[in-house]
């Protein structure tokens, strides 16, 4: 207690030293604890289910055919259930919109079907309320819910007497049977309500086959493995074929399969590089921010060598002299770490804010015990690192020689100096290596935006609307709609072009499937045809300017009872049809004897699912009128912004159907920024901790040469006495500075072109080697220096030499 007392006493007395290193330690404590506190909830932080490592999501596989995960159908999910030994339960869920028009303005709600051994399978059950039975789940007796519990809360005000009651969902009654715990919401991300998912015979049959529109989860028996399981899938694979031969062709050429993956794994997503590359940007930012505290204390021992002397002579051992050194490292630690708390509090916010649509389990990230605890590690370890530095120069110091400096200053020692050099190399380094990572990213970044997607997203507004089965029962009820809400919405001022799409692009939905070419046979062993299925209406193609490259687009001849037709994409053109015509060729979606549609037009490709990757996939578009889907987005080409419209397109759609609600409204342009959110956030923050690190060794260049300028006053006085002009005392000291500054650059180079061949996968266009950003980075960095060494370079021309002569 005693040695923290005289710690925070000699703190006291030098307020401006003690605040630059609290913030600048606020500053690397606070960004490695927002960065952790992410780390820790996606990558680290016990899911909340018994025995979680026994979880897996399980999905098929065509890896010979493009499409390495694909959904899974009914028949394969009762397969692996009811012959795969290594699952002890498995479960089926698949999205379901449901239109809410009970509580004044129609509402559509984000719902999930699922299994009754949903509940089972997870190893949890509802708070308030029970879960679905078997017998709820059968086709015609399947009107039941289970509520999320946001959505209880924000709709029911946590009312638990809302159990038993009856909701109106797409027209029909719900018994409303229990509420879901809070945090299963890690699997039900933005879900808002559950309902039973049953199956009709055909579904089961091996009719279903192919028709994979499912999730299917898993947990595997104590002591079974993903391998033994992803084995036993194989079986069931080659068993069914042996039964059904007619699918061999297929499954073969198309590599058809199963594997499982750890629950963990797959709620993670894509983010664990991007992660790992944040939390090795802080840790970076850290360790200049200990190096430049660690300068700042060893300037300030410097200053106090002879006061430690004094103590040395009068029976103070090194050891005691050490321990006040680092207690006072470890106090200035524990303010830092303080304050790096409030920091990681806020940036945790700002990052679930940054990052929700990229990262969406991140959204409970908070401050959790374990990164306290991590916070608090931190700040002992830095304490100590940078606590050590003026301990060991003290330790290697000569008492003697100070006591017989009559100086009021202490003279620092070859060897300080040395160490004050060291710690500004290395801040410069790791400044650069951070600054290189930055650079690529946003170049990268840049090159993304540059990406032609093959549309237009200027002043377009999609909107998704889901018809319910019991008002649109059947194909003519739906057309009649979807054609009313096409004219209605051209016929609003400022409407340029109107459409219909069953995949907005952008919007993480993707529909797929294969079809076959009349006359048209793979070479042996290639995969049957495979490619985007999307379904469109009114004038899509102008609304996004999508161009016509050849034939036509679907009229109004296209109808319901008219020959079926498909406009198809150039991809496909250079897949298939490089040496003929495609316009009068004909494919079928489904067998032999399924009717074939006739190819009436060529569009340009579109990129709609990620500009950091070229398209791998041919895109096929039927008119709606002939498919007659009840869920579809409205695609809204305007010549004024595209929001100003959003209430009347509302009104608009009230006044055909009043209970039928509009869902994602967003701007095209809306839809494009959040698929590049994966990589505009990493960019951002590792820019961010870049600049923090560049002022950071500005400080310790300029910090550390200040320093040295007061300390060889004297020395420059008896130079500029015996005929030195200034300009040779100010080439002196920048020269001394600009020499530390270019040893840390090109450590930094080398250490940058070691380390960034690991942001390869983050990048697009852009090599991990980029020359021109590792030269404009080294051109940045080195004028910084130059800037930081000229103050203190220009303060030593001025120094007086008949008052330093006096002096001496």
């Amino acid at each position: 207690m005693h040695d923290i007392r005289y710690a925070l006493r000699s703190l006291r007395k030098q307020p401006i030293f003690t605040l630059v290193a609290v913030l600048t330690l606020t500053l690397g404590i606070g960004a490695n604890t927002a960065i952790f506190s992410l780390l820790y909830q996606i990558l680290l932080r016990p899911l909340p289910f018994p025995d979680p490592d026994r979880l897996v999501f399980v999905w098929n596989t065509y890896p010979l055919m493009g499409l390495p995960k694909a959904s899974v159908s009914i028949p394969d999910y009762i397969d692996r259930k009811t012959q795969a030994p290594a699952l002890e339960d498995t479960a089926l869920m698949t999205s379901r919109s449901l239109n809410l028009a009970e509580q004044g303005v129609p509402e559509q709600l984000s719902g999930l079907a699922v299994t009754p051994s949903f509940f089972t399978t997870l190893q949890r059950q509802p708070v308030v309320g029970r879960a679905f039975t078997d017998e709820e789940a059968q086709p015609g007796a399947d009107k039941f819910a289970v509520l999320t519990y946001g959505f209880w809360v924000s709709h029911f005000g946590a009312d638990r007497s809302i159990v038993g009651r009856d909701l109106r969902l797409n027209g029909d009654p719900y018994r409303i049977t229990g509420i879901l715990p809070p945090d299963v919401g890690r699997i039900t991300r933005d879900v808002q309500i559950l309902v039973p998912f049953s199956f009709t015979p055909d579904q089961m049959s091996d009719n279903g086959r192919g028709n994979e529109f499912s999730t299917m989860i898993g947990r595997l028996r104590a002591g079974a493995t993903i391998a033994q399981l992803n084995a036993q899938m194989k079986t069931i694979v080659d068993r069914n074929l042996e039964r059904l031969p007619a699918r061999r062709a297929f499954a073969t050429t198309s590599g058809f399969g199963g594997f499982a993956l750890p629950l963990r794994d797959e709620l993670a997503g894509d983010v664990r590089q991007p992660l790992y590359v944040l939390q090795a940007g802080v840790i970076l930012v850290l360790l200049i921010a200990c190096a430049n505290v660690a300068s700042l204390l060893l300037m300030r021992a410097t200053g106090r060598h002879r006061e430690l002397a004094i103590r040395t002579t009068l029976g103070a051992g090194h050891w005691r002299i050490v321990r006040q050194l680092l207690t006072e490292g470890l106090v200035l630690a524990i303010f830092g770490a303080i304050g790096g708390l409030a920091l990681g509090l806020a940036g945790v916010r700002g990052l679930i804010a940054l990052s929700s649509q990229q990262m969406p389990i991140a959204a409970d990230a908070s401050l959790h015990p374990a990164v306290l605890a991590f916070t608090l590690t931190l700040a002992v370890v830095t304490g100590l690192i940078f606590g050590l530095v003026p301990a060991v120069a003290v330790l290697r110091g000569n008492t003697s020689a100070l006591l017989k400096d009559d100086s009021a200053r202490g003279t620092a020692s070859k060897h300080t100096g040395f160490t004050r050099a060291a710690l500004v190399v290395a801040e410069t380094a790791l400044a650069l290596v951070l600054l290189v990572g930055a650079g690529l990213l946003i170049k990268s970044f840049a090159r993304l935006q540059d990406v032609n997607p093959g549309f237009s997203a200027d002043n377009v507004l999609t909107a998704q609307l889901s018809l319910p089965a019991r008002r649109y029962a059947d194909a003519a009820a739906r057309r009649a709609f979807w054609t009313r809400l096409l004219e209605k919405i051209q016929a609003l001022p400022g409407v340029t072009a109107v459409g219909l799409t069953s995949n907005v692009p952008f919007n993480g939905n993707v529909a797929s499937g294969s079809y076959s070419i009349v006359g048209y046979t793979p070479p042996q062993n290639d995969a049957q045809p495979h490619g985007r299925q999307e379904v469109i209406g009114g004038d899509y193609f102008r609304a996004m300017q999508i161009p016509l490259v050849a034939g036509r687009t679907f009229t109004d001849a296209d109808s319901a009872d008219a020959p079926p037709v498909v406009v198809i994409d150039q991809y496909l053109i250079n897949r298939y049809f490089r040496d003929r015509s495609p316009l009068g060729q004909q494919i079928r979606r489904g067998g032999p004897t399924s009717p074939a549609i006739t190819i009436v037009g060529v569009v340009g490709t579109i990129n709609s699912i990620d500009l950091g990757q070229p398209v791998a996939k041919e895109r096929l578009y039927y008119p709606v009128t002939q498919l007659a889907r009840g869920s579809m987005a409205l695609v809204v080409k305007t010549r004024v912004d595209p929001r100003t419209l959003v209430s009347q397109v509302r009104a608009t759609v009230a006044s055909i159907d009043s209970e039928q609600p509009l869902a994602d409204v967003r701007t095209m342009e809306e839809w494009m920024a959040r698929s590049l959110e994966g990589r505009r956030s990493p960019m951002l923050l590792l820019a961010l901790f870049g600049g923090v690190a560049l002022v950071l060794s500005a400080i310790g260049i300029y910090g550390v040469l200040a320093f040295g300028v007061a300390q060889r006053a004297r020395e420059f006085g008896i130079r500029q006495a015996l005929g030195a002009d200034r300009r040779t005392i100010l080439s002196l000291v920048l020269a001394q500075g600009l020499r530390t500054a270019g040893a840390g650059i090109v450590i930094g180079l080398v250490g940058s072109f070691a380390l960034t061949r690991y942001l390869q996968s983050l990048l697009f266009g852009v090599g991990a080697h980029d020359v021109s950003v590792y030269a404009g980075v080294t051109m940045l960095l080195f004028g910084v220096a130059m800037a930081a060494c000229y103050l203190p370079a220009r303060r030593a021309t001025r120094v007086d030499p008949s008052i330093t002569l006096r002096d001496v």
